[in-house]
């Protein structure tokens, strides 16, 4: 014959401590959330931010482009073809001289 050893235990006290414990564990997991939901909605609103910022940037910078396009600013060749289709470097003293005669 098997040795039993009885334990009393009241139901209704192990039922209430469960239902705390449930509750509490609830409650913190539930602050875990609130804290994750804070931060990630801050990094969210941090990269729009950015994302606004980037695009205005790429604003201005296609605005200069349409602007340095439509200047006329005169584009002296530093190079000179030879009648083979060789390009030649042309030295600052030749220049020089060719403007001056």
């Amino acid at each position: 014959m098997m040795m039993l050893i009885t334990i009393p235990v009241n139901v209704f006290l192990l039922v209430g401590a469960l239902v705390v414990a449930f509750l509490f564990g609830l409650m913190l997991r539930s602050r875990e959330l609130a804290k994750s939901k804070r931060k990630v909605n801050s990094l969210e609103t941090e990269m729009v931010s950015n994302h606004a910022e980037i695009l205005n940037l790429q604003k201005e910078n296609v605005e200069l482009e349409r602007k340095l396009k439509t200047l006329s600013i005169p584009v002296i060749p530093m190079t000179k073809e030879d009648k083979m289709g060789e390009t030649k470097r042309v030295s600052q003293s030749q220049s020089s001289a060719q403007k001056h005669s």
